[in-house]
């Protein structure tokens, strides 16, 4: 008996399941149980997009015997990185201090708060509790995806031109847990939104 293969992969669900616009970056966003609600704080305006990367090590295990990849055996996972990463067309304080990691000084001016370069970057603070990206799927049902213990590692770069609106980059990197019982893994949250119970 022939298959009949379909020329496309469109179902009555695709339109539901598509990420419609650029999405909002926020930092220590939590779900409060008590409340049932998320909390959190957008990040500020961005430009062009957010970018999320969440990619895998692999060690390619040599075996005598076997010249073609066998499952199970010849890709270990050994380790993962993650990044979210957009431009900033919002300079705010607070993303400024965050992004750069600063740290208050004295002002001669009054009318200015003033910022210093910190000598390391080894303190709790410098770290924010998460990074979250929150998308909007074409039903309008929220996908959320949660980098904890995440430091900002983009280079600090501005070039400005008449007429053209000025953005920076920020690059927040997810880190792992010293407290954790082992070091191998990231602990990335993903929030799928659950399908709707179809009412009788």
């Amino acid at each position: 008996m022939r298959f009949n293969f379909k020329k496309h992969g469109i179902t009555s669900e695709t339109i539901k399941k598509l990420i419609l616009g650029a999405g909002v970056m926020y930092k220590n966003l939590k779900y409060d149980t008590e409340n049932s609600a998320w909390n959190g704080v957008p990040l500020g305006a961005t430009s062009g997009g957010i970018k999320f990367h969440w990619e895998a090590q692999w060690l390619d295990v040599e075996v005598d015997g076997a010249t073609v990849l066998v499952k199970g055996v010849s890709k270990q996972k050994v380790g993962e990185s993650a990044y979210l990463e957009g431009k900033m067309t919002e300079v705010r304080e607070d993303i400024l201090a965050t992004a750069l990691h600063l740290v208050k000084a004295e002002s001669q001016d009054e009318n200015y708060v003033k910022y210093v370069s910190k000598d390391n970057i080894t303190e709790e603070e410098d770290y924010l509790e998460n990074i979250a990206y929150v998308g909007t799927l074409s039903s309008g049902d929220t996908i959320i995806v949660i980098l904890p213990n995440a430091i900002c590692t983009e280079a600090f770069e501005i070039e400005t031109k008449n007429a053209e609106q000025t953005t920076f980059s920020v690059k927040f990197e997810c880190t792992a847990d010293l407290e954790n019982d082992t070091l191998n893994k990231l602990d990335i949250e993903l929030y799928y939104p659950k399908a709707a119970v179809p009412t009788v």
